[in-house]
């Protein structure tokens, strides 16, 4: 997507931008292809098996970016058929072959030139990462459950999924000032500040290589208890605070 002054919605976020995006997308995509189905259908039937988008390597590669490493040219031969492609001697398709164990991706000589097409314009506008996070569940309808299960991830009494640290070992939380680390800031007004997108999208985030872009460090159900857990606490001194101004 463009940046700086050649952003192409002057004045509105890159949230609504990518959406606007998409439903740009969409509706030329009906146009090309009639009653085909959408570009998130097809990645979501034929490529979200094997592949993620910007949440690291599952069976294939991660598809975020792949526009911008191979040409439309060679992304529609690849799809359609890549085994075709490494017989006709291309060394990037057959260096992939080799790279993701041989393992030879299904072909889909059924998919036109325009849902193909379609399905590369949604890549490019990093269509399943912007549909992921605007629909991500809201803090405040986390089960109670829930709650005990982000306290326990934050404390790591529960291992994340991703293996790595949890929050306590860097940070702490003024309502439990004897837990935590004090390496990186006070967490306890964390979730009020940037509320449960832009703190979803930071949870998600490899702390200590923050450009890393591998793995997710939190999956969708721990980045929820973790910010429901968050937005207890911070509530919770809240009310502490205007307790102690009353008195």
């Amino acid at each position: 997507m463009p940046q700086g002054n050649n952003h192409p919605w002057p004045g509105r976020s890159r949230a609504a931008a990518s959406l606007s995006m998409l439903a740009l997308i969409a509706l030329r995509s009906t146009a090309m292809v009639g009653a085909g189905p959408l570009p998130s259908a097809v990645f979501t039937t034929r490529c979200s098996g094997c592949h993620t988008f910007g949440q690291g390597v599952r069976v294939g590669p991660d598809l975020k970016g792949a526009t911008d490493r191979h040409s439309r040219q060679w992304l529609t031969a690849w799809i359609r058929s890549s085994q075709k492609l490494i017989r006709s001697g291309d060394s990037v398709a057959a260096a992939l072959f080799r790279q993701y164990r041989q393992i030879p991706m299904p072909d889909h000589p059924d998919l036109s030139d325009a849902e193909i097409g379609a399905l590369l314009d949604y890549l490019a506008a990093n269509g399943p990462e912007t549909e992921r996070q605007s629909h991500i569940r809201p803090a405040d309808a986390a089960s109670p459950e829930e709650v005990k299960l982000g306290e326990k991830l934050f404390y790591g009494q529960a291992a994340l999924a991703s293996g790595d640290l949890a929050c306590a070992a860097c940070h702490a939380l003024s309502t439990e000032r004897l837990l935590g680390g004090t390496f990186a800031p006070d967490l306890t007004d964390v979730f009020h500040r940037y509320r449960d997108r832009a703190l979803d999208q930071r949870l998600r985030r490899a702390c200590l290589t923050p450009g890393s872009t591998a793995k997710a460090r939190v999956g969708e159900q721990e980045s929820l208890a973790l910010r429901a857990f968050l937005r207890s606490i911070g509530d919770s001194a809240s009310l502490q605070s205007a307790a102690r101004d009353r008195q």
